[in-house]
């Protein structure tokens, strides 16, 4: 492989505290009553205009635009900082590192966020570079996928995209990337396989197994048997 694009919150960090606290900021100024925590987990991974859509199906666009301030402000004074690795990621990130494999993180946060939460936690040395979604959130994975691919100068058999919700897998499998799912972080293993993963891996462990310990060959064609 060429290239590894990693999904960041709920595939490289666990973000579900801060992001429950924007989502409450934000869902409070499009005046949808509070959600449970549980309820808030399904929608984690989700572009905010998205999310506000399925809560609020008649909302305007001048309501959407105040629902991102208001998790905006909140993330950027407070949520940005609730922000941790999961275990082994670092590890991981390094032993990619190590044999000379590019890593991007390919994320539906912001450019600006992602960015950060890269260099707080310390991977910016690890990580070549960072493709992110614009202010709005009107990017889909898809077309991140697509940016990433044509930044990295690779072709889509040549990477493989990582992450746990389905927009990563819909979004690798249609730009012909190999898509690899991850049952640690937010989505659940019914949701991946649904997408249409190559591969479901459930632990870090795992993946560094598999895919640099072992570097397995990597192909949507010999994956059937893996998700």
């Amino acid at each position: 492989m060429k290239a590894f694009f990693f999904d960041l919150d709920g595939t490289l960090t666990n973000s579900r505290e801060g992001l429950h606290d924007s989502f409450r900021a934000a869902l409070t100024a499009i005046g949808v009553a509070p959600l449970a925590e549980a309820e808030l987990d399904l929608f984690l991974g989700t572009p905010l205009p998205e999310m506000f859509r399925t809560l609020k199906p008649e909302i305007r666009s001048n309501e959407i635009a105040a629902g991102i301030d208001a998790f905006r402000d909140y993330y950027e004074a407070h949520g940005i900082r609730q922000n941790e690795a999961y275990p082994g990621v670092r590890e991981m990130l390094q032993a990619l590192s190590s044999k000379v494999i590019p890593v991007w993180v390919v994320t539906s946060k912001p450019q600006s966020y992602a960015e950060r939460v890269v260099r707080d936690l310390g991977f910016a040395d690890l990580v070549t570079d960072v493709v992110g979604a614009g202010l709005e959130e009107l990017d889909t994975k898809t077309d991140l996928v697509r940016r990433a691919l044509d930044e990295a100068g690779v072709s889509p058999e040549d990477a493989v995209m990582v992450g746990d919700r389905r927009y990563d897998i819909e979004g690798a499998k249609a730009n012909g990337v190999i898509a690899v799912g991850v049952a640690w972080g937010y989505g659940t293993r019914e949701e991946l396989r649904s997408a249409g993963c190559d591969y479901l891996v459930d632990s870090v462990k795992e993946f560094c197994h598999l895919f640099i310990d072992q570097s397995v060959v990597l192909s949507t064609r010999t994956a059937a048997a893996a998700c």
